[in-house]
């Protein structure tokens, strides 16, 4: 497969030495603004190339995934937690900086800490907004577990957290269908919620 811009080889050799050989896919979208351009929805500003997203059980997938949804995200579409990976910025640096804004917790091996348990696969788009051209961008997926009794604080207002919501694995294809279809409820919103319903399959597939 070849590698589009948004990975790095050498990068994702470090990572499977890590984590071992992990699903590597990709994905064709075509999108147009405000998606990639608009307020709220500009994912690949500041030079951002990637992103993390941390799937995070409390103790066993199978019970239940945490899904959040932002203030300014159209009515009901909750999803999985990503965060962008900023210039110059290791990809599990930026794993553990937003667990921590985001949900107050610290990722690390202890008992009260976040621990990191592998990472998924990563999901590698390819697409071409009508204004911008060709754009390329990926998505790291870990699995994360939450420490047991713990609660969600998040520490950066600029997050914007609305709320929490947690979903069995099984519940994630209704999940990217429910982004799917926000065009339905929102329409400025279509093309952002068509492509973050492929990572929410993604993940589904994997786990």
């Amino acid at each position: 497969m070849q590698l589009n811009q948004a990975l790095d080889a050498e990068e994702l050799a470090q990572l499977t030495l890590r984590w071992g050989v992990m699903p590597l896919r990709q994905a064709a979208l075509t999108v147009d603004a405000p998606f990639l351009t608009g307020e709220n929805q500009m994912l690949t500003s500041r030079g951002r190339r990637a992103e993390i997203c941390y799937i995070m059980h409390r103790g066993d997938p199978a019970d239940g995934l945490l899904l959040h949804i932002k203030t300014f995200y159209p009515e009901g579409a909750f999803r999985l937690p990503t965060g962008g990976i900023q210039t110059g910025e290791l990809v599990e640096d930026t794993l553990t900086r937003e667990i921590y804004e985001e949900t107050g917790l610290v990722v690390g091996d202890g008992p009260t800490q976040a621990n990191v348990e592998r990472l998924l696969g990563v999901l590698a788009y390819d697409l071409y907004h009508k204004q911008l051209g060709p754009v390329e961008f990926a998505t790291y997926h870990y699995l994360v577990r939450m420490p047991e009794g713990a609660e969600l604080q998040p520490q950066d207002e600029d997050e914007s957290i609305g709320g929490w919501q947690w979903v069995k694995p099984s519940e994630l294809s209704s999940v990217a269908d429910i982004l799917d279809a926000v065009h339905q409820r929102a329409p400025i919103w279509g093309d952002w919620g068509r492509f973050r319903a492929l990572s929410h399959r993604f993940v589904g597939e994997t786990l």
